[in-house]
């Protein structure tokens, strides 16, 4: 395990109808971003609202398939977590032993109907 040392300020986002966040992971990959001081190793994403339909947290290896650039986001197939006011996700970007956990790949599915407000703390291990 990792030594947490940096607790990063939310960011918050507001969504809108149509609006989404295409797949990424929170942690930066050496070999496309050069050696990092510090790494997130996990995300805490807290809803701020609720949301009519639509603007779904979306992990799309639930069913083994890819989010990338082909990805069909209005299908929004994968493990979904819908956004409800108040709830938290708690999920970890690296495995234990330092290196990207793949099944971390998330985004989030477009908003239908109403709007979706979230923020987030990255959280950091500690700087190299």
């Amino acid at each position: 395990m990792r030594d947490i040392t940096i607790l990063q300020a939310f960011n918050v986002l507001r969504y809108e109808v149509g609006q989404r966040y295409v797949s990424h992971y929170d942690s930066f990959n050496p070999a496309e971003y050069g050696p990092q001081q510090s790494q997130r190793i996990a995300s805490f994403l807290l809803y701020l609202s609720d949301v009519d339909e639509g603007g779904e947290t979306m992990f799309a290896f639930e069913n083994g398939s890819n989010m990338d650039i082909g990805y069909d986001y209005k299908s929004c197939i994968g493990l979904k977590v819908r956004p409800r006011k108040g709830d938290g996700l708690l999920f970890y970007s690296l495995l234990p032993n330092g290196t990207i956990d793949e099944t971390s790949l998330h985004g989030s599915c477009p908003v239908v109907k109403g709007e979706k407000w979230v923020a987030t703390k990255w959280i950091r291990d500690r700087s190299k």
